[in-house]
């Protein structure tokens, strides 16, 4: 296609779908297409543009050539199906991202689901593809969503929050990466509940609400105070209280022939010990699911209810969350060096 300024239509929920480039992104991208021009082509519906709004956006004010492709669709669903799967296999989403564009998906499947429950064959309607359909068929869309999102449903709940009630300034620090769902979650809610009280169920103290947890699968707070919960996971005696003595900055683990093995020294701040680095997080991993799944085949039929499955369900996000927050707590420790 020749290169010229064309003239197309900007439709605002085609555009809206998409999560915006931060000012960083957006200027590294006019820098570049004034720079060396635009070489990506713009591709367009019907004379609508269904990807690059933002080189769309960019060409117009600096009058800069551009191609373009023309796809076709049967409608619009259709058309938002096909930039749902082109974003998320094209740009490094971080997990907020991925998850604010599925949330905005969420309509367009049930829909989707309702068309193709009201024909036997499915008409002539479009074939989905299978973990599309699934999402917006099943009773658990919730549950599918948060699978393409590649979260749990959990997490995923507290995105819907989010998108609905954080201030963009939160949100564009999630789409950063600056802040967990989770941390950003706990800091609204708390904010919300700001000034409230409860009184646990545990010591029977009258607690601010922000000392209570919050389960990634329940908008409501645990019964228990932060530090009763916290006595009741590590119960303190002789062997705790060696475990809590500060360990020697001299001392460390690697990894031979898949075992762990002490050595004299810590790692040397060196990018090449990186690799040992993820070979203690693998080790680490694999024991906690080989310990999880032997855990699991105690959980006989007999004790097997919902909110018995829920809770385990809650110590899944716990340590997924609590992992995300000493990860998030890393960094910036490292930056404040």
């Amino acid at each position: 296609m020749e290169k010229q300024v064309y003239e197309f239509k900007i439709d605002p929920e085609f555009r809206d779908l998409i999560p915006p480039l931060s000012e960083d992104e957006y200027s590294m991208l006019e820098d570049s297409i004034v720079r060396d021009g635009c070489d990506t082509p713009l591709t367009v519906w019907d004379g609508i543009i269904v990807d690059g709004h933002n080189r769309y956006e960019i060409c117009q004010q600096h009058d800069i050539p551009f191609a373009y492709e023309e796809r076709s669709f049967s409608d619009r669903d259709a058309a938002m199906f096909w930039m749902l799967e082109h974003q998320l296999a094209r740009r490094n989403l971080q997990t907020y991202q991925r998850a604010e564009i599925i949330l905005k998906y969420a309509p367009i499947l049930r829909k989707s689901a309702a068309k193709r429950q009201a024909t036997s064959t499915g008409g002539t309607d479009p074939q989905l593809r299978p973990n599309l359909a699934e999402a917006g068929s099943k009773p658990e869309t919730r549950d599918q969503l948060a699978k393409m999102a590649g979260i749990s449903h959990g997490t995923m709940d507290k995105v819907k929050q989010l998108d609905a009630k954080a201030d963009e300034e939160t949100k564009k620090k999630l789409r950063a990466g600056e802040v967990s769902i989770h941390r950003a979650y706990t800091d609204l809610v708390n904010r919300e509940h700001d000034g409230e009280t409860r009184v646990c169920e545990s010591c029977h103290e009258e607690k601010p609400y922000s000392e209570f947890a919050f389960p990634s699968n329940c908008s409501q707070p645990r019964s228990v105070c932060k530090d009763c919960e916290a006595k009741a996971k590590h119960p303190v005696n002789d062997t705790d209280a060696a475990e809590t003595r500060p360990v020697p900055h001299d001392t460390g683990i690697q990894v031979k022939n898949g075992k762990t093995a002490h050595v004299a020294l810590g790692l040397p701040d060196d990018p090449a010990m990186f690799g040992q680095v993820v070979d203690l997080l693998k080790h680490a991993q694999n024991a906690y699911l080989a310990a999880f799944e032997a855990t699991l085949a105690q959980y006989r039929p007999s004790m097997i209810s919902e909110e018995h499955s829920d809770l385990i369900r809650e110590l899944i996000d716990y340590v997924a969350d609590t992992t995300e927050e000493l990860l998030d707590k890393h960094l910036n420790n490292k930056n404040t060096h």
